[in-house]
C-alpha cells in the first residue's frame, strides 16, 4: 500500500485529501506545519510527499530541498499559483510534479500512481534500489531484461514476446527481486489512464508471464506468496 504524507496548512483540504487517498487504497496522513512534518516522516516513512508551498512556520520549498538531499521518494507540490517561474523553480529544487489548486482527485491519484511506479516505491529512509533497480539492462537465470528497448531474451538468446502490460508487471517484479509485492502495488505500477485494472487482471498477467519465463531448474521465477501477493524469486543483476 502506497504511503502518502500530506503537508497542508488548510486543515479541511488536508482532511479531504486524506479521505480521497484512503478511498483509493493509499495509506495517507496529513500534517499542518513544517515542524510536524519532520516529526511525522521518520515514523511514517512515506513513499510520496504532497506538499503545499505556503506553511505557517516555514516554506514547502525548504522541505523539497531537504528531502531531495536525503531521499529519492516522490514529491508533488500543490499550490494556488500557476506561475510558470514558481513551477520551474520547484522542479529544479527536486520536486517531481506540480499541481495547481483546485485539481481533481482523480488526476492527483493518477499522478501518485505514476510517480510511485517511476520511483520504484522507495520509502523515506530506504537507500535507492541497487544494481537491478538502477540499471536499464539486467540478467537473471540466463535471461536478459532490457528496460530501455523493452525486450527480454531467454538463455538461448531468443526474444520472449511480451505485451506492454506484461512488460510493466515483469519490470516491477524484477526491480523488486526477492520482495513480496501486493497485487495492489503491481496494479499501481501498470496503471494508466486508458486501462482500468483489478486484482484479477494482475493474476492473469502474472499467469501469462509464468508461461513465458521459467527457471533453468524448472521452477517458476515468479512465486505466489499466499495472502500477500507475488515475489520474483531470483536475484537480478546489472549486465
Amino acid at each position: 500500500m502506497t504511503k502518502v504524507l500530506i503537508v497542508e496548512d488548510d486543515e479541511i483540504i488536508g482532511e479531504e485529501l486524506t479521505e480521497v487517498f484512503v478511498q483509493w487504497g493509499f495509506d495517507a496522513t496529513a500534517v499542518l506545519t513544517v515542524e510536524s512534518f519532520w516529526s511525522k516522516i521518520e515514523e511514517f516513512q512515506p513513499q510520496i510527499i504532497v506538499v503545499d508551498l505556503t506553511l505557517p512556520d516555514g516554506s514547502g520549498a525548504d522541505i523539497i530541498r531537504d528531502i531531495r538531499a536525503k531521499s529519492d521518494i516522490g514529491i508533488i507540490v500543490i499550490s494556488g499559483r500557476s506561475d510558470e517561474i514558481e513551477r520551474v523553480a520547484c522542479i529544479e529544487m527536486g520536486a517531481d510534479d506540480y499541481l495547481v489548486k483546485p485539481f481533481s482527485s482523480r488526476e492527483m491519484v493518477a499522478r501518485i500512481r505514476q510517480l510511485t511506479y517511476r520511483t520504484g516505491g522507495i520509502r523515506y529512509g530506504e537507500a535507492s534500489k541497487g544494481s537491478a533497480g538502477a540499471s536499464d539492462r539486467v540478467g537473471f537465470d540466463g535471461y536478459v531484461f532490457d528496460a530501455q528497448s523493452m525486450s527480454l531474451t531467454d538463455p538461448q538468446g531468443e526474444e520472449v514476446p511480451l505485451t506492454t502490460l506484461e512488460f510493466a508487471v515483469l519490470k516491477t517484479l524484477v526491480n523488486h527481486a526477492r520482495q513480496v509485492l501486493s497485487r495492489e502495488f503491481l496494479l499501481e505500477s501498470v496503471h494508466s489512464s486508458d486501462w482500468v485494472g483489478s486484482d484479477r487482471n494482475i493474476d492473469n498477467l502474472v499467469s501469462r508471464i509464468r508461461k513465458k519465463i521459467t527457471g533453468q531448474d524448472g521452477r517458476p521465477l515468479v512465486r505466489t506468496v499466499r495472502g500477500a501477493g507475488y515475489m520474483f524469486a531470483v536475484e537480478a543483476e546489472a549486465v
